[in-house]
C-alpha cells in the first residue's frame, strides 16, 4: 500500500510525508493495485477516487473515496444524516446505520455504512463505509465501496473494511501535543 498524506489548503498541496508539515491533513493508504480515476478541486471540496488498476469510475468493483471540505468543525452525526437523506432520495431502497461514533487523535468520527441495492447511476449494487472526521480545519470523509450485493459482503470484507477505516487519521503539524503525525 502507498500511504498518503493529503493537505488541503488554498493551493490544494498534496504530499506524501507528514513529518514536515504544518497543516492539519489525513493520512490514508491506497492499496498499491488502486489508480486515481477521478479527482475534483475546487475552492472549498476536494474529492478524490481511486478504483482497481484496469478498471473506471463508472464500472467498478471497488472505489476508495476521499473528500475534503471546508467544514470545520462538523459534528460527524450532521454530516451522516445528510449524506443519508441524499441516499435515502436517490435510492428507493436505501439502508443505512452507524456503526461508531468516537474520538481518534482528539478529533470526532463516526463511522457508518450506506446500501443501495441497485445505483441509478451505475445500475450495480453498492454498499459502502464511511468514516467522517471533524477537523479543526476541514471535514473529512473516506468511503469504501463496494459493488456487491449485501448477501456478497462476507466477515472477510467488514474485517478489512473496519482495519483499513481504522488506519485512516487526521494529524496537524501546528498542534501535535494534541492532534500528533506518528
Amino acid at each position: 500500500m502507498n500511504r498518503l498524506f493529503i493537505l488541503f489548503t488554498i493551493f490544494f498541496s498534496a504530499g506524501i510525508a507528514y513529518s514536515e508539515n504544518e497543516f492539519e491533513g489525513i493520512y490514508l493508504d491506497i492499496p498499491s493495485d488502486f489508480e486515481k480515476g477521478f479527482e475534483e478541486k475546487r475552492e472549498s471540496f476536494s474529492i478524490e477516487e481511486w478504483i482497481p488498476s484496469g478498471e473506471s469510475v463508472s464500472n467498478w468493483t471497488r472505489m476508495i473515496t476521499l473528500t475534503i471540505q471546508t467544514l470545520p468543525n462538523l459534528d460527524p452525526l450532521e454530516f451522516f444524516n445528510h449524506m443519508a437523506d441524499g441516499w435515502a432520495k436517490s435510492c428507493p431502497e436505501y439502508g443505512g446505520m452507524l456503526l461508531h461514533e468516537g474520538s481518534e487523535n482528539n478529533y470526532p468520527i463516526a463511522i457508518w455504512f450506506l446500501k443501495c441495492p441497485e445505483n441509478p447511476n451505475t445500475g450495480k449494487p453498492e454498499f459502502t463505509y464511511v468514516k467522517g472526521i471533524s477537523g479543526n480545519d476541514y471535514f473529512y470523509t473516506v468511503q469504501l465501496a463496494f459493488a456487491n450485493r449485501t448477501d456478497e459482503i462476507n466477515d472477510d470484507i467488514v474485517k478489512q473494511s473496519m482495519n483499513y477505516l481504522r488506519d485512516v487519521g487526521v494529524c496537524d503539524g501546528r498542534r501535535l501535543a494534541v492532534h500528533p503525525c506518528d
